[in-house]
């Protein structure tokens, strides 16, 4: 069981995490060959080593965004992010310690191709960072690996991969982003719009999105779950799925029916997102925690989702047909001025 819990903290503007250009995020992309696991290595001549691809965070970019960015820019290679893998940490010059947060990392296949329409477009790394991509069988990725920390996320893959719990499904809650105060709002509370900030955090989400995989978008019909969810459903054009019993009102006069969607929603289907309101969001949370272990519990009880959060439960099905929530990410997607080109 892998729990991570990405929430940096923001700077005084709520803009960004304090930590960008010293965290970085980077995948181990892999691929099965004749029952036999491969992963992609990149090499930097600047160093002449082999390793991960892996890069600093941008500003406005959250975590699994960056991950996904340097991948694509080091290998070319579309990718869908999966779970967690363990981060390498290191010292700097400076004395400071640099995290290097990591995540598997699959091929995209044509039924990625609503996030892959949703992604931004990013020019190819030079060839003075990285001029050469391997794909190696893991075992003999362990060798060729220059830096022993980096073996560290792929044991833990090979790991995952042995127990059958490396491909997994992402299923996605996001609370809806800041929405103008009610004392301030005069109509329907069901009309009650996002302000600017709650704009900008649901732009930020789009990115989150894409990396993911998501395919399907499934949100409350209230104005300020839909408009949340929206700019990910424009771009990757999608339907936005509303279903009433994900409303405030309706959750708390029937309660049953938000957990039995949520029930369905967990036994399969592609990879998705649901957007809800705060009160809504212990009922989904709970069917959530129900498919796994203690740590995942701790996790989700650590304290509700902020406006715009994300939860993300990464999902394997047994051999038994049982779904079990194998990891757990919480990303709070950043602000942006714009989408990404």
């Amino acid at each position: 069981m892998t729990i991570t819990l990405h929430r940096p903290k923001p700077s005084i503007k709520g803009t960004r995490p304090a930590t960008v250009g010293l965290d970085a995020a980077g995948a181990l992309v892999w691929r099965v060959q004749e029952d036999r696991l491969e992963v992609l290595l990149v090499h930097r001549p600047r160093y002449d080593d082999w390793s991960w691809p892996k890069g600093k965070l941008e500003p406005g970019e959250d975590l699994i965004t960056c991950a996904w960015r340097e991948v694509l820019e080091e290998t070319g290679r579309q990718v869908v992010i999966g779970r967690p893998l363990p981060k390498v940490a290191y010292p700097l010059a400076s004395g400071r310690i640099k995290n290097v947060y990591y995540w598997s990392a699959r091929l995209a296949s044509d039924a990625d191709n609503p996030a892959i329409c949703a992604r931004a477009a990013y020019p190819a790394a030079s060839r003075n960072e990285v001029d050469r991509t391997r794909w190696l069988s893991a075992e003999s990725a362990l060798r060729r690996l220059s830096r022993p920390n980096d073996r560290v996320p792929l044991l833990k893959l090979m790991h995952y991969f042995a127990t059958g719990t490396l491909e997994t499904r992402p299923v996605v809650i996001i609370r809806h982003a800041q929405a103008e105060e009610r004392t301030k709002w005069s109509k329907t509370d069901g009309l009650r719009p996002l302000t600017a900030e709650g704009r900008s955090r649901a732009r930020g989400a789009t990115p989150l999105l894409a990396a993911l995989g998501i395919r399907k978008v499934i949100s409350s019909p209230w104005t300020r779950c839909r408009t949340t969810v929206r700019p990910f459903a424009n771009r990757a054009r999608v339907a936005v799925s509303t279903n009433r019993w994900l409303t405030e009102a309706a959750a708390k006069s029937k309660p049953a029916r938000a957990i039995g969607l949520m029930q369905r929603i967990m036994r399969g289907g592609p990879p998705v997102v649901i957007c809800s309101h705060r009160p809504v969001l212990p009922l989904l949370l709970d069917v959530v925690a129900e498919r796994a272990a203690g740590k995942v519990h701790r996790a989700l009880a650590a304290g509700p989702l902020a406006t715009g959060e994300a939860a993300i439960a990464h999902t394997v099905r047994s051999a038994t047909g049982k779904v079990k929530v194998v990891a757990l990410d919480r990303i709070r997607p950043p602000l942006v001025a714009h989408h990404p080109r």
